[in-house]
C-alpha cells in the first residue's frame, strides 16, 4: 500500500449516511413543503444524537467534535427545535 492511498474509516460512512439524510429531507421540503422536510430534518438529527451516543469515537468519526455529552445535547437541542418549528409553521391553503 503506498502513502497516497486512504484507508476508508466507518466514521465516514456514518457521517455520509447522516449527510444523505440531510440533503433528502431538503429535497422533501422543495417536493413536499417545510412541514415535512422539517420533521425528517428533526429526525436526522435525532439519528445522529442516538449514534453520537452509543458509538465508539473511532466509529462515530466527524460527529465526535466536543465530549459525548455536549455533542449528544447539542444534536438533541437541534432535533427538538426542527421538531418543534416544523410543527408550528402555518401551511399554506
Amino acid at each position: 500500500m503506498t502513502g497516497s492511498e486512504r484507508v476508508p474509516t466507518p466514521g465516514n460512512a456514518v457521517l455520509l449516511t447522516l449527510v444523505g439524510g440531510i440533503v433528502v429531507a431538503l429535497v422533501l421540503t422543495l417536493l413536499a413543503g417545510p412541514v415535512a422536510g422539517g420533521f425528517l430534518l428533526g429526525a436526522d438529527l435525532a439519528v445522529a444524537a442516538v449514534l453520537r451516543l452509543v458509538l465508539p469515537v473511532r466509529i462515530a468519526g466527524a460527529l465526535a467534535v466536543r465530549s459525548r455529552g455536549v455533542d449528544v445535547a447539542m444534536l438533541l437541542v437541534l432535533a427538538v427545535s426542527c421538531l418543534v418549528l416544523a410543527g408550528v409553521v402555518p401551511t399554506p391553503v
